[in-house]
């Protein structure tokens, strides 16, 4: 008998001590562009969002990459990045955005694909009905 409740209480105290394994974030598929109106204002979108949602510093805007920095002056940002317009086989383009962790003593590593994800399906929305 002391052998089954000790069983049954170490398997309740190692139940208790497990830790459910953080599920992986779902990658959504980057931004694509198919005409020159689309992607004038999906590029437009993409240089607004960085700023305004992503919270990073614009640094410098080429025809195809923009790049930031960590920083706002006086406002703590974690994460800075790239974003590259890529060509496709078929004529159209992708925007691909990667995001990093500025400091990486802040907990933002998990959010870098969430990150990513943000720019991704609001980039991808801002196109919308422009690719007839």
């Amino acid at each position: 008998m002391k052998t089954i409740v000790l069983a049954a209480i170490t398997a309740f105290l190692q139940a208790g001590c497990l830790t459910t394994p953080a599920e992986p974030v779902v990658s959504i598929p980057a931004p694509v562009c198919h005409n020159a109106k689309q992607c004038e204002v999906m590029w437009t979108a993409a240089q607004d969002w960085l700023p305004r949602v992503g919270r990073m510093q614009v640094v410098q805007v080429l025809p195809d990459s923009i790049v930031t920095s960590p920083r706002l002056e006086g406002v703590r940002t974690t994460m800075h990045g790239v974003v590259v317009k890529r060509p496709l086989t078929d004529g159209s383009y992708e925007l691909s955005a990667r995001f990093e962790c500025g400091e990486p003593q802040f907990p933002c590593t998990k959010l870098e694909q969430s990150g990513v994800n943000l720019f991704n399906t609001m980039v991808s929305a801002a196109g919308e009905g422009c690719d007839q």
